[in-house]
């Protein structure tokens, strides 16, 4: 048993009971009550763990803290943790098998809500530090931790807050170390280079100011959801699966033998996941698989509503149909050509569609090959030999905020199991993760003695 595994052990059930305070506060944005007492807590138990310098910074939503650790004297660059206290809505109350806000172990679980996303995560980063601390008395280069309070909604203000800090407090920051999300389903611990960006489009379709008769207007008036069909026929080849606006593809690069040798060591898409429907053959091709995932950008409709789906038939024309569409975008698109691209796609149809953009979040990508990148792995190693890295995280998070404000690199590093439910009901981490990932941001720091 090494250094960290003992330090650990002899604390857990003080690391658990901190967890279990911090998971009692229902801070679901918008509960500003439950929010402040987060906040306040949070702030309390760093001034006790270390000598640091706390700020927390209003916002128009939630608040930050700003958390800063170890000698400002340091000529090392500063490391930055990123973390987030808020959660979300405990809904679907009767599908709960304990109480979400009442930390619960239960066979070899810690359930609650927020356990996985992101309050254990975050308690696995600030126990990680805590226990680097005691162990060496200093840190090998500044800490910068950045809290917000408000990713559940997309983090609105996280943008902003970060250009605010640029010039001064994180003008140094090289490397952002992003803690959230879920490793791989076949268990292993993930270290993320990048993540597709999105984008999300509300179209609108009028050919008629009110629901028509179709037998009186048949054949005469037009229909928007026939409309919507000729319109996507041409946005998207729906056999070759391929975006039909022009200019859509541009900036994206053939993948390279490191990526595609990276895509060979991810676990089989064939490998069954409880409680999920298969949804691969056994002839899928693996890397075929993760290159669709994580380098190839997306068309997808999240959904259509128009005209009557009630009981019966009532035989009208529509007046209207909205859809919506989400693009994920990959390294080298541009969100804000994109959308000008769209718009010029679209034009022909002004006189009878409105468009209305519901998000814009650009990709980021570290990139494949960096030694930094190498030292990390190897650090996670130290804790889970099996852990991988992939190099694109298929879902969306704002790491480009890192990268455009502070020029950094990020990577994300995932504490929690695949498994967690998280924004579902039964959210848990599994006890052993948390302690994994306690020892895993140990290891991050040892990277940087020198």
């Amino acid at each position: 048993m090494d250094e960290s595994d003992q330090f650990v052990q002899q604390n857990q059930q003080e690391f658990l009971a901190i967890f279990k305070r911090l998971l009692s506060f229902q801070s679901i944005s918008g509960n500003n009550s439950q929010i402040e007492q987060t906040v306040a807590f949070l702030t309390e138990l760093l001034k006790k763990l270390f000598n640091c310098q706390i700020e927390v910074l209003s916002t128009a939503g939630s608040p930050v803290i700003l958390c800063q650790l170890g000698s400002f004297e340091s000529k090392n660059k500063p490391l930055l943790f990123y973390g987030h206290y808020d959660v979300m809505a405990a809904d679907d109350l009767d599908k709960w098998q304990t109480d979400p806000f009442e930390l619960t172990f239960k066979d070899g679980r810690l359930y609650g809500r927020g356990a996985g996303d992101n309050k254990g995560q975050l308690l696995a980063v600030i126990f990680g530090l805590y226990m680097f601390q005691q162990l060496h008395q200093s840190f090998p280069c500044p800490i910068k931790l950045v809290i917000e309070g408000e990713e559940e909604k997309g983090s609105p203000h996280l943008n902003q807050t970060v250009q605010q800090l640029a010039g001064n407090q994180l003008q140094d920051v090289e490397t952002v170390f992003v803690i959230d999300g879920s490793f791989n389903f076949a268990g292993q611990h993930v270290l993320r280079l990048g993540n597709r960006g999105l984008l999300g489009v509300e179209i609108t379709l009028r050919t008629n100011d009110t629901d028509l008769h179709s037998g009186n207007f048949g054949n005469v008036a037009g229909n928007p959801v026939l409309v919507l069909h000729q319109l996507l026929e041409k946005m998207y080849d729906f056999k070759q699966q391929r975006v039909l606006i022009p200019h859509f593809y541009d900036g994206i690069e053939p993948l390279t033998p490191e990526e595609l040798a990276l895509l060979a060591e991810l676990p089989s898409p064939k490998t069954s996941v409880a409680g999920q429907r298969d949804f691969f053959s056994a002839a899928v091709d693996k890397v075929d698989y993760y290159r669709k995932l994580m380098f190839e950008p997306t068309f997808n409709v999240n959904g259509i509503h128009s005209g009557f789906l009630g009981q019966g038939i009532k035989t009208i024309i529509p007046g209207e149909v909205k859809i919506r569409i989400d693009f994920r975008l990959v390294n080298g698109q541009r969100v804000n050509e994109i959308q000008q691209a769209i718009q010029h796609f679209l034009a022909p149809w002004n006189k009878v569609l409105t468009i209305k953009y519901l998000g814009a979040i650009p990709p980021y990508y570290a990139g494949v090959g960096s030694k930094l990148q190498q030292q990390i792995i190897q650090g996670i190693r130290r804790v889970d030999p099996q852990a991988v890295i992939e190099p694109v995280m298929p879902g969306t998070v704002p790491n480009y905020v890192w990268q455009a404000n502070l020029a950094a690199q990020v990577f994300t590093i995932p504490l929690a199991n695949f498994d967690q439910h998280n924004h579902a009901p039964n959210e848990n981490i599994s006890l052993t993760a948390f302690l994994q990932g306690i020892k895993i941001v140990y290891q991050l720091i040892k990277i940087y003695q020198v």
